[in-house]
């Protein structure tokens, strides 16, 4: 099914997308709120669940990574020459990256990976930045062709950076790239999304005629992926459905019809309302089955003693405003091949002003 290799989709045009506040988060989010929900009032238990985990140490991953050589990644659509042209065009001035001890960056990372065998590329890539101080959380959505200086590998598309170096490098990359510093990551590949979701029992969803094709393509890839039949999951057209992993997922990774990436992010927080509505109904016993299930699919470098502080937190965080915004900005930004190339100096501005003020 050739019409759903994204390698023959060239990038659709991002339309304007105005900030918004919201409960719904993104799919990878609802991780961290459902450990939040069962450990933030039951401490005692925290390292049983920590320990469903996965934590790995960045220099873990680094030496993983270095033993599985090579890995491709997506085209620009730009020559050398027009790479090292941008590169030399977006340089800013290196300033240290600003601090603040009332805040945590959190970078919450979706991975598309056919396989264990490499690091994925980062599908989704948003910062959660939670100002205790001025009890905000700002989400900002790093887009997946925007244009990053990866450390050692040059000019290519941001998701590229996990798939050099897994998510360490990620963070580095925007770091270096978008001046913010980063304390943690979490991620959680499809696979384990769609695992999560069955979990859960599924999600209702309307789903349209147009939505309905796209998502039996994603259907099928992940179905070949995991060697299932895919026939049990295709939406039979437009509708409502209780929605599987499978189902739910894919509908989550539409971006090619309507308006791209911005409505496959609205996408994205419509599966996780309802998936938060669905935990909060959920009682004690419930939600301990439903650790067991989600915990093992997410893995992060967050260390105890910060999960812990993290969640000791929750109970004020519930109620802290949330803003949600996306780089590229609208207006401060050209398409070149496939890339999204930012102006460098304003969009750096902007992301530092709305997350250190």
């Amino acid at each position: 099914m050739s019409e759903y290799n994204r390698n023959n989709i060239r990038h659709d045009q991002l339309h304007t997308r105005k900030k918004k506040k919201s409960k719904g988060l993104i799919a990878l989010l609802i991780v961290l709120v459902v450990l939040a929900v069962v450990v933030g009032g039951f401490a005692v238990v925290f390292s049983r669940y920590y320990r469903l985990t996965q934590y790995v140490s960045d220099s873990q991953i680094a030496k993983d990574l270095a033993a599985l050589g090579d890995v491709e990644v997506e085209s620009t659509g730009l020559s050398d020459s027009e790479l090292e042209a941008l590169k030399n065009q977006n340089q800013v001035q290196d300033t240290a990256l600003p601090e603040n001890k009332n805040m945590d960056n959190i970078l919450l990372v979706g991975l598309d990976r056919r396989d264990k065998s490499w690091a994925g590329n980062s599908d989704a890539m948003i910062l959660l930045s939670i100002n205790h101080k001025q009890k905000k959380i700002h989400m900002i959505s790093f887009m997946r062709d925007l244009y990053a200086d990866i450390p050692d590998h040059g000019v290519h598309k941001l998701n590229s950076a996990c798939a050099y170096g897994g998510c360490p490098l990620l963070v580095t990359t925007i770091e270096q790239n978008y001046k913010v510093n980063i304390d943690n990551y979490i991620s959680v590949d499809f696979d384990g999304l769609i695992s999560i979701i069955d979990s859960m029992g599924g999600v209702q969803l309307d789903v349209s005629d147009a939505e309905a094709e796209w998502a039996n393509g994603y259907i099928l890839d992940m179905a070949n992926t995991r060697g299932e039949d895919p026939t049990p999951h295709y939406f039979n057209g437009g509708g409502t459905y209780l929605c599987d992993g499978y189902q739910a997922t894919a509908y989550s990774r539409i971006r090619h019809i309507g308006n791209s990436d911005y409505e496959r992010t609205e996408r994205q927080r419509t599966v996780i309302t309802k998936l938060g509505d669905k935990v909060k109904q959920m009682n004690a016993s419930e939600l301990n089955d439903l650790m067991l299930a989600v915990l093992p699919q997410v893995t992060h470098n967050i260390d105890t003693g910060k999960m812990l502080t993290l969640l000791s937190q929750v109970p004020s965080m519930v109620n802290y405003e949330i803003d949600q915004d996306r780089v590229p900005y609208d207006g401060l930004y050209t398409t070149q091949g496939e890339l999204l190339v930012p102006d460098m100096e304003a969009t750096i501005a902007r992301v530092q002003e709305t997350i250190y003020g």
